[in-house]
């Protein structure tokens, strides 16, 4: 009896640990057999709605790929600008997509099955320069789509392949450069290529052998790599053959349009003549009379009157004929802040861009002005894009109508980049850095106008964007007289006036001040204390422009600009010819 309690006890105990055993073993099988669960390729690829499609970018899935249509694939257009070619502008005031080239304008509305060129685009019997037989823009809910397969392949010029692929549906590019400087390798046995590093990773597909991938990152038993049908995934290290591998096919780069410019075979000495009235225009060549080697005057005659792109004007032929005759070139210049004007309101419809554009090209050839100087100003970031497409366009009538093109800037910091002096520099003839105002008439601390590091610095950041041949440095023939008060309150209260050096010189010496050099700004600099306030002044000179002019050498820019005409001593003159010959 006893005998079989024990047998009893000996199986139940060995059955426990058969039981054991098995579920350790079951868990340790488990936790190390790799996982054959296969991931979702819809939520994978980002997928939502049924007539969506991926787009997958040099091995980057896009969070926003497009929408695929019976006639063909459209990518929304933030997208292509992001990744493709930002100089596609949409108009959605008057819903136009507009693209640029270097003397025409293309358009096109939402259902267009072509462009149009833009004196065409609102003919009644609107006429395609090229029509592709299915419409190449659509508008979806506020939101713009551009054709892929057709229209857009004309615009992208860094393609090197572009495939659709189904299962689900996705549009896989590479440019050029991303595969020509990619690094192939091969899959050397059949293997599974994992969402993430890990054998518990679901599996987005197989690789087979001999598979060539691009490879991605390397890992300690993992490489990341990007396959031609758009995953990018995990695999273990020892199926890949990291030595060689086979390139993928890559078409060649196309050439982009050449945008020819009427950059001048001299330095270009320009000073802008501030002309409020026809009886400014008068005084010209007495303002002129002690100046030497100028070769460009820029009137400020065009003024922006109203929020339908009409401006005010004080040209006239006789001041252009005047200059022609002394070898003076004239770009008359527009602004946008001598009256009260919504700016943004004119730039953001294309009518009214393409009214003023016209008006100041047909006021221009009347009075027979050899350029362009535009000078707009306090452009919000809002209308930054705007602003740029008003840039290209009036550059396309300018280059047509052989007038020089050239556009004043602040000097760069970071809340003026939306003025864009990259596309500025490809389409503009000249670019401008107004090198001054570093502290300027509503400033709230007292400062050089321009001190040399405020200048070297303007040029550096403008030649990272501009080439050096285009770019002009502007340099002030004024200087601020700083008053400082302390009012009741213990606080300091400033103003400033602007005054010629002439006149800066008059009151030092009226005054019997001493001007100390300062090295930092590379001015003079003197104050002295009248009426119970502090004046100071940081001194436009001789020997200040001489400063700034050596950085205009040194840097070989396409030249120097003034403001202002009538500001300036006559020696000035010999210090500019000096540097730019």
């Amino acid at each position: 009896m006893r005998k079989k309690k024990i047998m009893r006890a000996v199986m139940l105990l060995l059955f426990i640990v058969i039981f054991v055993g098995g579920v350790i073993g079951f868990q340790l099988l488990k936790k190390y057999m790799p996982s054959r669960e296969m991931a979702d390729l819809t939520e994978y690829f980002g997928i939502e709605k049924e007539d969506e499609f991926a787009l997958v970018m040099n091995g980057e899935i896009s969070e926003d790929g497009g929408i695929e249509k019976e006639n063909g694939i459209y990518i929304s257009l933030d997208k292509v600008k992001e990744l493709f070619n930002d100089r596609f502008y949409y108009d959605y005031n008057e819903d136009i997509l507009i693209y640029t080239m270097p003397t025409e304008v293309r358009c096109a509305a939402p259902g267009d099955t072509g462009y149009s060129l833009y004196e065409d685009f609102g003919a009644k019997n609107k006429k395609y320069e090229k029509d592709y037989g299915i419409p190449v823009v659509l508008k979806e809910e506020d939101k713009v789509y551009v054709n892929a397969d057709q229209f857009l392949m004309d615009y992208l010029y860094d393609i090197g392949s572009m495939e659709k692929i189904e299962e689900p549906t996705r549009m896989v590019i590479c440019t050029v450069d991303y595969l020509q400087n990619a690094s192939y390798v091969t899959v050397t046995k059949e293997t599974a290529l994992r969402k993430l590093g890990g054998i518990k990773s679901p599996i987005l597909r197989t690789l087979e052998a001999g598979e060539s991938v691009i490879l991605k990152e390397t890992y300690d038993n993992w490489i990341e790599v990007v396959t031609k049908d758009g995953f990018s995934g995990f695999v273990k290290s020892k199926y890949i053959n990291q030595e060689e591998g086979d390139a993928w096919e890559c078409a060649e780069k196309k050439e982009t349009p050449e945008f020819t410019n009427l950059v001048r075979d001299k330095k270009i000495k320009m000073a802008w003549h501030q002309s409020t009235s026809q009886a400014a225009n008068a005084k010209i060549t007495e303002v002129l009379a002690n100046t030497r080697g100028l070769n460009v005057i820029s009137p400020t005659w065009f003024a922006l009157s109203d929020n339908n792109g009409n401006f005010t004007s004080l040209g006239e032929k006789w001041y252009v004929d005047t200059l022609h005759g002394m070898g003076i070139e004239v770009w008359g210049l527009i602004s946008n802040f001598e009256h009260d004007v919504d700016t943004g309101e004119v730039l953001n419809y294309t009518s009214k861009r393409n009214h003023l554009i016209k008006s100041l090209i047909a006021q221009s050839k009347a009075l027979g002005l050899d350029g362009i100087n535009l000078d707009f100003e306090q452009i919000s970031e809002e209308d930054g894009e705007a602003y740029i497409q008003f840039v290209r366009e009036l550059s396309v009538a300018c280059r047509l109508n052989g007038l020089v093109f050239s556009i004043d800037n602040y000097v760069p910091t970071g809340y003026t980049a939306h003025y864009n002096r990259k596309e500025q520099g490809i389409f503009a003839d000249y670019v401008i850095i107004m090198g001054y105002d570093e502290h300027y008439g509503g400033s709230d601390v007292a400062g050089s106008v321009a001190s040399i590091g405020f200048v070297k610095s303007g040029i550096e950041m403008t030649l990272e964007e501009v080439p050096a041949e285009k770019v002009i440095n502007a340099v002030p023939f004024y200087t601020r007289i700083w008053k400082e008060v302390v009012n009741v309150n213990g606080e300091i209260e400033v103003s400033s006036e602007a005054a010629g050096m002439e006149r800066v010189e008059r009151l030092i010496s009226e005054k019997g001040l001493d001007a100390g050099w300062n090295e930092e700004c590379a001015q003079f600099y003197t104050e002295y204390e009248a009426d119970g306030a502090t004046y100071k002044i940081w001194i436009e000179n001789d020997v200040s422009i001489e400063e700034k002019m050596n950085v205009i050498a040194e840097n070989d820019l396409a030249g120097v600009a003034a403001w202002k005409l009538g500001f300036e001593k006559s020696t000035i003159w010999d210090i500019i010819n000096k540097y730019v010959n």
